[in-house]
């Protein structure tokens, strides 16, 4: 009876065992399947996260082409302002004439760079196109320095004391291939070109410049920031005025 009493309870004690032991393994079916879920979930947030972001970027680049062209197009829309403008040339040794741009592209052939900035952007672009300025000459190039910092308004302390044998400009301001841009009209210009240069370049345009190469049927062939390189300019302006036949030429 008593070896009967125990083997029962045995039963009922490993019955009691095997309930526990299947609990356990429902538990850990049910933890190992929620956390499978919070890990599918996380990944999927994460995913969409990733997707948000590469769309806000995308579309951010989409905007940002959308804006360079808009700025593409009044660039090209302001070669027409350009031609209207007015410069002060030299004529020869103290003598100088107002002509409009559209006078100078059509009767002379004349190429143009502006260069436009505060004085010491100007400045550090004149010492450089003095290297060059026998190239110049040959090729029909007039470089228009203008101070943003004066809106090329002389003040009294630099007011030039000009005469015959005299004047105490620096030698790259009074080269001949030097024009002044002259009028108002030029403030508006020039106000626009900084700030299309601005938007597509930063701040540092302010204080590097602009230099704007303007080729003798008016197009506007390029816009570059900072330092200038002339000769690649000036080669650059040479190849618009080459005929068809001279470029087959080479060839």
């Amino acid at each position: 009876m008593l070896s009967l009493l125990y083997i029962s309870s045995q039963q009922q004690y490993f019955s009691s065992k095997l309930i526990d032991i299947n609990l356990l393994c429902k538990l850990i079916n049910i933890g190992i399947d929620f956390g499978a879920v919070t890990a599918f979930g996380l990944l999927a947030k994460y995913d969409l996260e990733q997707q948000s972001e590469l769309q806000g970027k995308v579309d951010a680049k989409i905007e940002r082409k959308k804006e360079m062209k808009k700025i593409g197009k009044t660039m090209k829309e302001r070669e027409s302002i350009l031609k209207d403008l007015e410069l002060e040339i030299t004529l020869g040794e103290d003598r100088t004439r107002i002509v409009k741009v559209s006078d100078l592209q059509a009767g002379a052939k004349q190429h143009m760079i502006i260069i436009a900035g505060p004085k010491q952007a100007c400045r550090d672009a004149l010492v450089g196109a003095n290297i060059l300025k026998m190239d110049f000459a040959l090729s029909n190039v007039l470089v228009v320095p203008y101070d943003t910092g004066t809106k090329n308004q002389q003040t009294n302390q630099e007011e030039p004391k000009k005469g015959i044998g005299f004047d105490n400009r620096p030698s790259y301001e009074t080269q001949p291939y030097i024009a002044k841009a002259s009028g108002k009209d030029w403030n508006d210009y020039i106000a626009r070109e900084i700030k299309d240069a601005v938007s597509q370049n930063g701040d540092s345009v302010k204080k590097d410049g602009v230099a704007i190469v303007v080729a003798s049927n008016g197009n506007i062939i390029r816009r570059g920031v900072g330092t200038v390189p002339w000769r690649q300019m000036v080669e650059e302006l040479q190849e618009t005025t080459k005929s068809p036949a001279d470029n087959n030429s080479k060839k």
